[in-house]
């Protein structure tokens, strides 16, 4: 018989684990050179630079996306049966009585067309459009040229981003890439060593390299949250990176509801909310009106001394 048949389960764990790996390749090209503030770096190397001296690691990241679309394929397929998925004749298969026992992982399995086809035939997780297969056929294509290695990798960097933010969001949902990163982290046994909650606030870091690779409109498309609003420091991240890092200079605060008399703003990276006063900036150089508990505006993160 068959042993040790695989689940859902399974292979969902696999897919994120793909996913996640091919946005992080990218995500450390883009904070190491981050990590050179320096205004010479900046204006001798630009980042178009970077991104095509790490042409490999774009060739890898795009390797990994395929991985991961496959496979959550194979999984939604295995709810149904992951004998669907062998490739063998079933007079192949090792099912009759007396038959040598043989592991799951030992065959073959469907791929390509054949896995795309049977997917589609059993999918009732999500609905396989046309917009999807096409998408999932653009991903197979770039993943055969950048595997054969004959050519130069076609994705660019804010593309293939697009593309794995696209995967994620069409297969597990809306914000799921952001908490399963941050989940991804929270696992990783140095974890917290250093600082429990300044670790976790660090993921600041992940949103700040979308809006600056792919631009907040797009962004906009895989989160919740209008990002698109008018933005605010939030205290709760700011009090805790700036006692132990420097001077964070990101706002991912937003008024909720986004309108002239909120009193709160959320915070899209702690996901805390912060009760506000709505008062204009005693500084007259910031248009703020937006101002936190402690007396601080959120717009400048200056003190209202009268």
């Amino acid at each position: 018989m068959i042993i040790n048949l695989p689940t859902y389960d399974d292979f969902e764990k696999v897919s994120k684990e793909c996913l996640i790996q091919a946005f992080n390749l990218l995500f450390k090209v883009y904070d190491n050179y981050e990590e050179y503030d320096d205004d010479i770096v900046r204006g001798e190397v630009p980042m178009d630079d970077v991104w095509e001296y790490n042409s490999g690691t774009l060739r890898t990241s795009t390797i990994l996306l395929h991985q991961g679309i496959e496979t959550y394929m194979k999984g939604i397929v295995a709810k149904t049966s992951p004998f669907l998925l062998l490739e063998q004749k079933r007079s192949d298969w090792p099912t009759l009585p007396d038959s040598i026992d043989k592991d799951y992982d030992t065959l073959f399995t469907i791929a390509g067309e054949n896995l795309l086809n049977t997917f589609c035939a059993v999918c009732t997780d999500i609905t396989p459009t046309t917009e999807l297969v096409t998408f999932i056929e653009k991903v197979r294509q770039k993943r055969n040229k950048a595997i054969h290695g004959a050519s130069k990798i076609s994705s660019s960097a804010k593309a293939l981003i697009h593309d794995i933010l696209q995967a994620y969001t069409y297969f597990f949902g809306i914000d799921k890439w952001f908490d399963d990163l941050k989940n991804y982290n929270y696992e990783n046994p140095l974890f917290g060593y250093f600082d429990w909650e300044f670790e976790n606030l660090m993921s600041y870091k992940y949103l700040d390299f979308l809006k600056s690779t792919i631009g907040i409109k797009k962004f906009k498309n895989y989160i919740s949250y209008d990002v698109t609003a008018r933005s605010y420091f939030c205290p709760s991240c700011k009090n805790e990176i700036d006692d132990k890092y420097g001077n964070l200079q990101s706002k991912w605060a937003f008024l909720k509801p986004n309108s002239p008399d909120s009193t709160n703003v959320y915070c899209v990276n702690c996901q805390h909310e912060n009760t506000v006063e709505r008062k204009d900036c005693v500084h007259e150089e910031c248009l703020g009106n937006v101002i936190d508990e402690e007396g601080v505006c959120l717009t400048c993160y200056e003190y209202q001394e009268e």
